[in-house]
């Protein structure tokens, strides 16, 4: 019988990779410990301003992305659904206190089940997730039932779209992508920066977890740019100036997703 935890840590010890086991278990804990501490802030103890109607569209030409790997042969996209919520807490005090009189508004790259969307949400946030595969949405999983349409979408974040709210071109002070960058074809990063600076507020975050090694399901290994943070960092300071690193000060296990590589981006856009 395979236990597919057991499976996983031992396949991570076999290859070497015991130190990225010991950090994922970490990880794993400390996010739950934040859910419970959350919980108990916001259910308990107090409230969240909820979820705010901004009658939210996306205008795109290609709804999915065909030619995705991830897409022809989901992996991620039928299984994580990921926060964590000492980021969503941590961005949205720090964004609000820099924007305090604007709408704050987060949109979340390769959503998968749309939960750091939600988390954004029940903020009362402007909060959009957009997702390369239909996978999610037509198996109703996670958070698709009840946001689809609403807050999460189908789109092939590579090719041209606009989302609006309330008829007025949507601006984000919150732009992330994790475990996603790796899954773009390099010739497509221009326009996939194209579009993320578009939909930007001055000032917003750009924040993603990056990876440089292959990721190989069934056959097809789902990591097209496998570039090191150094390397992701040349690309968009010679093709994207605009951007600007920020320290954010939190450690590997208070983002949303980390790889073996511990690499993120965390730029501003000026």
């Amino acid at each position: 019988m395979r236990i597919p935890g057991v499976t996983w840590a031992w396949e991570l010890i076999s290859s070497g990779q015991g130190g990225f086991l010991v950090a994922e278990i970490w990880m794993r804990l400390y996010k739950e410990w934040r859910e419970l501490l959350f919980a108990l802030k916001y259910k308990l103890f107090g409230s969240l301003p909820g979820a705010t109607d901004f009658q939210i569209q996306l205008e795109t030409k290609n709804p999915i992305a065909y030619e995705s790997p991830d897409h022809l042969n989901p992996w991620g996209t039928s299984r994580d659904n990921s926060t964590n919520k000492k980021f969503v807490e941590f961005m949205a005090k720090r964004i609000k206190a820099e924007n305090p009189n604007s709408t704050l508004g987060a949109l979340d790259l390769g959503c998968s089940g749309g939960q750091l969307v939600k988390d954004f949400s029940d903020f009362g946030w402007l909060a959009v997730g957009l997702e390369g595969s239909d996978f999610s949405l037509k198996h109703k999983r996670a958070n698709w039932p009840a946001l689809a349409g609403k807050n999460l979408f189908t789109c092939d974040i590579t090719k041209p779209f606009k989302v609006t709210a309330r008829q007025q071109p949507a601006k984000f002070y919150l732009v992330t992508m994790w475990e996603v960058l790796e899954h773009i074809p390099t010739s497509d990063l221009p326009q996939l920066f194209t579009n993320i600076t578009a939909h930007m507020a001055k000032g917003g975050y750009f924040i993603a977890s990056t990876t440089s090694v292959p990721d190989i399901h069934n056959g097809v290994d789902l990591h097209q740019t496998k570039w090191t943070n150094s390397e992701w960092k040349q690309w968009l300071a010679k093709h994207f100036p605009a951007f600007e690193s920020v320290d954010l000060g939190l450690s590997f296990y208070q983002f949303v997703r980390h790889n073996s590589e511990g690499s993120f981006l965390t730029l501003r856009l000026k």
